[in-house]
């Protein structure tokens, strides 16, 4: 299965997680945080490649939050085999 994810019109880390959240069927517990987020991506029980598509010039609200996020997918993609990640942009 593969799943894009396009970010380019996120603006802020609350709006990231909220499309994240409902982009990735995550549950209502969803804590909507990166570290959140990485316990979901390293308990991914399904085969899938998320391909996440990044602004080229991101919103003020998520240039410092961006490449964290992209660090978590990476981070979790080498704990769960299961999941690969794509980066765009």
């Amino acid at each position: 299965m593969k799943i894009t994810l396009d970010l380019k019109s996120v603006r802020t880390p609350a709006e990231t997680q909220d499309f994240l959240k409902t982009a990735l069927a995550f549950p209502d517990y969803y804590g909507k945080n990166l570290d959140a987020l990485y316990d979901m991506l390293t308990q991914w029980d399904r085969g899938a490649t998320i391909a996440l598509a990044f602004p080229a010039h991101p919103a003020e609200g998520v240039r410092a939050y961006l490449p964290r996020l992209r660090q978590v997918f990476e981070d979790a993609a080498c704990q769960n085999p299961r999941l690969r990640v794509q980066f765009k942009g």
